[in-house]
């Protein structure tokens, strides 16, 4: 059975320094939304420190798509496609970079509840010290966020099984 891949999450816009490439060597795995901002960072990051597609994962998200083909819910193709991240990579544990983190919403904490909801951990840091993070608990997600987004995890694990 292989190990889980460390995936990374990026939300900041210098990305970590070299630190977590040095720490889990072929371990490492960038999976990130290849948008704008910091996905972009990510995958320069990636560039720099010669992570190959195999390493460097991105998962895109066809907005004007979403907004034709669903245009009253087109805003949940975001965490659906955090859901197909999480199910599909199966990270061992989850670093997320994020300057203003907010638990209440925004696309990492909504990758950082799933995590946490898939019994993944969660290392959230706020600049570029990957050792000055903070381990994330599920007590930082409003209770009724946590049920919705529980609720829809589970519907994906069962379509997943058919």
């Amino acid at each position: 059975m292989r190990e889980p891949p460390l995936a990374v999450a990026f939300r900041c816009s210098d990305g970590p320094g070299p630190a977590p490439a040095r720490r889990h060597g072929d371990r490492l795995v960038v999976i990130e939304g290849s948008a704008t901002g910091a996905d972009a960072a990510a995958c320069r990051w990636c560039r720099r420190h010669g992570l190959d597609a195999d390493r460097h994962r991105c998962h895109p998200v066809d907005w004007a798509a979403a907004r034709r083909e669903r245009p009253h819910d087109w805003r949940m193709a975001g965490p659906e496609r955090n859901t197909r991240m999480l199910l599909h990579e199966r990270p061992g544990l989850v670093i997320a970079f994020h300057d203003h983190f907010n638990s209440g919403g925004g696309g990492t904490s909504d990758m950082c509840l799933r995590a946490l909801l898939d019994g993944v951990p969660v290392w959230l840091v706020s600049g570029n010290e990957v050792e000055a993070g903070t381990w994330l608990g599920l007590e930082i997600s409003p209770g009724g966020r946590v049920q919705r987004v529980q609720a829809e995890l589970a519907a994906a694990r069962a379509m997943n099984h058919r």
